[in-house]
């Protein structure tokens, strides 16, 4: 009769703990199936070669002065892409290749996440959200830090939820102290997580009899993260003082914060055709979302509060007072929209099941639509380095110089170029070039602006790029000999001066 009894539940057991193990590797193998992998060695566009030149400082000194001039971040993920050159290497597939891995754990350490949080049908439904998100597929192959951040705020979030739990537990208190300093360093947009998990501690100390202990313990946790933010803050406030100079609004208008509320699952509003499926996916997404306030006691609404509703309304505040419509930075909020969608698709199926499925049917269309298929990716083009290598191989130092319009563009022929040394206009620094020289980020190069610093020399070569802004052509009054072109890319050879 005992083995009759146990053996079922040893079964039963070993069931479970497979279906555990393969929900994160079915989460991983997903993300990994969507990957563009013919973009890891495509040229790098202008925040990427900021990356990879960081990453040729010979210390981490030089290399955090050099993050200080340029970014609007802060320093972790530029720390981290620099130790892992120097085991990996400098080349495009190198520095790429670290995102595509922390998009690989993100995903993995969600699924972990989900399956200690949502029932098992709601945390598969997480999981798939994620992994197929096209704001997680957009960066992970960028050598940028946007995957790291996903999987930082993932750490943060799962030791908050563990300190919830168990407010007087000194392991959490630690673990989420930790958590919360590195998940500050590796993007500012984090604060709407960490402030929203400061407000809503208040509600740990509604109990008298441990009010003061708890809040002594959050005291020392906050006094411990500012110790640790400390040394960076006089950067931060550097780059505060020149963000007026070295950032700009790209927005299009109102409409920007439309897609700022309803793109977190979906990311970039898709064009043509695709737009309408873009929008269907993401209004079903929204519903999804919403659909939680029908469990609200079931765990999961505290769950959907303290994870996404507070964060949210945070950084939509957040976006409005900065006017930042960029659509990356709701990346700090994807997993969590993952697990309230999933959720609540739970919670809908009980009480409207027809309606349920149509939504996730929906949402499923708008995140296979939008995202780039690697089936659909065309082989990529290497603009950067064609071009880079016909300047090397006609340049003539003597009398030669290279003009970037627009002038950010500088350092990807910095990385690319082999040839004679030659003086170069454009921004290497964007504090030097924009808030110390006074030049405009969204107007240069105006002709009036260049053509006293291209008098001195006898002939000037301006890479032209239309890649991701449309900036317009300069009015050069030089004779054009020559002209080169690779995709969106333009390589124009003027003579100022004849010889």
């Amino acid at each position: 009769m005992f083995k009759q009894i146990t053996m079922p539940v040893g079964a039963a057991l070993r069931h479970a703990s497979a279906r555990s193990s393969l929900l994160p590797l079915w989460g991983i193998l997903l993300a990994l199936a969507f990957v563009v992998y013919p973009d890891m060695a495509r040229d790098l566009w202008t925040d990427e070669a900021f990356t990879v030149s960081y990453a040729a400082h010979p210390t981490l000194g030089a290399l955090l002065d050099d993050v200080r001039k340029n970014e609007e971040t802060p320093p972790l993920y530029f720390v981290v892409s620099w130790l892992w050159a120097r085991g990996f290497g400098q080349s495009e597939e190198a520095f790429r290749s670290l995102s595509l891995l922390c998009g690989a754990l993100a995903v993995g350490l969600f699924a972990r996440f989900a399956q200690r949080h949502l029932p098992v049908r709601a945390a598969s439904a997480a999981v798939t959200i994620l992994a197929l998100a096209p704001l997680l597929q957009r960066y992970m192959v960028e050598a940028r830090g946007y995957t790291l951040t996903v999987l930082l705020v993932v750490v943060c979030i799962a030791a908050y939820e563990r300190l919830w739990r168990a407010p007087d537990s000194p392991r959490a208190q630690a673990g989420y102290t930790l958590s919360a300093v590195v998940l500050f360093y590796s993007s500012y947009f984090s604060v709407v997580i960490l402030a929203a998990q400061w407000l809503l501690w208040l509600g740990q100390l509604r109990a008298p009899a441990t009010r003061r202990q708890r809040l002594r313990a959050w005291g020392l946790m906050h006094l411990a993260v500012a110790a640790l933010v400390l040394p960076w803050l006089p950067s931060l406030a550097y780059q505060v003082r020149v963000a007026s100079a070295v950032t700009a609004s790209w927005s299009n208008g109102p409409q920007d914060y439309f897609y700022l509320a309803c793109g977190v699952l979906l990311g970039k509003p898709a064009s043509g055709a695709w737009f309408l499926l873009w929008q269907l996916g993401a209004a079903a997404g929204f519903a999804l979302m919403l659909a939680t306030a029908l469990r609200p006691r079931a765990g999961i609404g505290g769950l959907a509060l303290r994870t996404l509703a507070v964060p949210g309304a945070l950084l939509l505040a957040m976006s409005l007072l900065l006017e930042v419509t960029a659509l990356r930075y709701l990346i700090v909020l994807l997993p969590s929209a993952a697990l309230v969608a999933a959720a609540g698709f739970e919670a809908l199926r009980e009480r409207r099941p027809p309606l349920a499925w149509a939504l996730a049917l929906l949402l499923a269309l708008g995140l296979v639509g939008t995202i780039r298929a690697p089936w659909q990716a065309p082989h990529p083009a290497n603009p950067w380095a064609t071009l880079s290598a016909e300047v090397a191989r006609q340049a003539d130092p003597a009398g030669d110089v290279v003009l970037f319009h627009p002038p950010w563009d500088q350092r990807i022929f910095e990385y690319y170029y082999g040839g004679p040394q030659l003086p170069l206009l454009g921004a290497h620094h964007y504090d030097d070039f924009y808030y110390t020289q006074g030049y405009s980020l969204k107007q240069t190069w105006r002709s009036e602006e260049a053509i006293p610093l291209l008098a001195p020399h006898q002939r000037v070569w301006v890479f032209y790029d239309q890649m991701f802004h449309g900036v317009p052509p300069l009015a050069l009054p030089y004779r054009e000999l020559g002209r080169w072109r690779e995709g969106k890319l333009e390589l124009i050879l003027y003579e100022v001066h004849s010889p």
